[in-house]
């Protein structure tokens, strides 16, 4: 099966370019109502990691002095991120993306050239198992 099937398109993703800032980042993420996002080179499109909202509040509590005027103007780029998300190419197989959506809510997708096309949600492969999995059960009864 091809994983594109469950691909969230690029133009439908709430992410953020390494170049924002940390009150950038907050924004997207409250308006996305997402606790984990993508980041991206902003000039290349390259995949680069993934900011989790707890990766902001560690940046924040690592700074006591820091105001949140002052962390709103903070480059994204010295929030050390705690774990990005594996990425997989545009052509993996199902084994590939299941092995990442076991341990990640999404599966950043990427070209060949590693640029970010989209994300699979865990929930929407999920969806298509059970999917299937029922129909594979009423044919057994």
């Amino acid at each position: 099966m091809n994983i594109l099937f469950f691909l969230t398109p690029k133009v439908e993703v709430g992410y953020v370019y390494s170049s924002d800032t940390m009150g950038q980042a907050i924004d997207k993420m409250l308006r996305y109502q997402f606790t984990t996002v993508p980041v991206l080179n902003e000039v290349t499109g390259k995949y680069e990691g993934t900011l989790a909202n707890d990766d902001l509040l560690r940046e924040l509590n690592r700074h006591p002095s820091l105001t949140v005027a002052a962390a709103s103007d903070r480059p994204l780029k010295s929030v050390s991120r705690r774990r990005d998300y594996t990425a997989v190419k545009a052509d993996a197989d199902m084994e590939d993306l299941l092995s990442s959506a076991t341990t990640q809510n999404f599966v950043p997708v990427v070209d060949d050239t590693g640029c970010f096309i989209g994300i699979i949600t865990r929930r929407e492969v999920m969806r298509y198992l059970r999917d299937h999995m029922m129909v594979d059960d009423e044919e057994f009864k």
